[in-house]
């Protein structure tokens, strides 16, 4: 006995019995294509209300954690090896040794150098500030200013042979906005300490001013050799003596541009910093 192949009629057409098992699996993965394409949106569906859930019951984020002493502690451990090492990663590693910190501690300062110098401005405009707070009754203003900026120039004159090489790191394009925010920060605390109560284009101009005698000074710090700096603070006194004219005020500032770029040049080349 034999199985005939008899033909199918579908939609008012004959149709060849392999044609119409071609038909009929067609429209079974058909259909199992929209069942498993069902299933697919119902998992995606309770996935979607389970985020939701999640979303709505995910508790607030934990506070952060009190800042890390540990940073300050070998900062301020690292300033005694300044004058050895210089504001570098070495001086970095030797002040964490001396708290029993292993030396690759550094690595908490990826900025190197930079952060030690960051850290002493700071220390040192907190430093200036406790010393002259209650010292200057009776001064006058110019008096006052004086005896802030002398007070600030003594903080620096422990590291003034290594300092050159601070201006040097300050230079550098990355730590500029660093080093202005510092001296901005610097001179408005001297003329608020002073009694400025300035709110005008004096305020702005106090604060060129007294910004570009204190940085010209300081540079004048760095080559000064005389016995306990006294031609530093002569240089200072003519400084502040010549600021009373806009004449000299312009002198100045072109004075202290130029001393400060052959010096940071000087500095960076010596360094390897740069090509010059």
């Amino acid at each position: 006995m034999f199985k005939r192949k008899t033909s199918c009629i579908y939609q008012g057409r004959v149709i060849q019995p392999i044609i119409w098992r071609n038909v009929l699996s067609k429209q079974q993965n058909i259909q199992n294509f929209t069942s498993a394409a069902e299933n697919l949106e119902s998992v995606n569906s309770v996935n979607s209300v389970n985020e939701q859930n999640q979303q709505i019951h995910t508790p607030p984020p934990t506070p952060p954690n009190p800042p890390n002493p540990i940073p300050a502690e070998i900062l301020k451990a690292s300033l005694p090896f300044v004058n050895q090492y210089g504001w570098s990663i070495d001086a970095l590693s030797q002040g964490a040794k001396t708290l029993g910190y292993p030396n690759i501690s550094h690595g908490l300062f990826p900025k190197g150098g930079a952060e030690l110098i960051d850290y002493f401005l700071e220390d040192c405009r907190r430093k200036m500030s406790h010393e002259i707070f209650d010292k200057m009754n009776g001064l006058k203003v110019h008096q006052k200013i004086r005896f802030a900026c002398v007070t600030r120039l003594n903080l620096t004159k422990p590291y003034i042979r290594k300092w050159p090489e601070a201006l040097a790191i300050m230079a550098q394009p990355n730590n500029v906005s660093m080093a202005v925010e510092h001296l901005a920060k610097l001179v408005d605390d001297m003329w608020y300490l002073a009694g400025d109560k300035s709110a005008d284009m004096n305020w702005y101009s106090k604060r060129a001013i007294l910004a570009a005698i204190y940085t010209s000074t300081e540079l004048y710090m760095t080559q000064d050799t005389s016995p306990d700096f006294t031609g530093t603070y002569q240089f200072l006194n003519r400084r502040l003596q010549d600021s009373a004219t806009f004449g000299s005020l312009i002198n100045e500032i072109n004075t202290f541009a130029n001393f400060a770029a052959k010096s940071t040049i000087g500095i960076l080349s010596s360094k390897g910093i740069g090509r010059f």
